[in-house]
């Protein structure tokens, strides 16, 4: 994965599924693993880009 620092604001799961175009369940998987970082409302999203693009090349994981 790469050093890059992506953050956005996000109030709940949906703001975040929409960031990262992903689903709750991936959304829930990034979180139990630690790849999403989260400071209050804002959210440090790109290693969970980088993982999600990965994963999606070798699976489906976008929607």
């Amino acid at each position: 994965m790469s050093d890059r620092s992506d953050f956005v604001i996000a109030a709940d799961d949906r703001d975040l599924t929409v960031a990262l175009g992903c689903s709750a369940a991936a959304l829930a998987s990034l979180r139990d693993s630690g790849v999403l970082a989260s400071s209050g409302e804002l959210w440090e999203v790109g290693p969970a880009r980088d993982y999600l693009r990965d994963a999606a090349w070798a699976d489906s994981l976008w929607h």
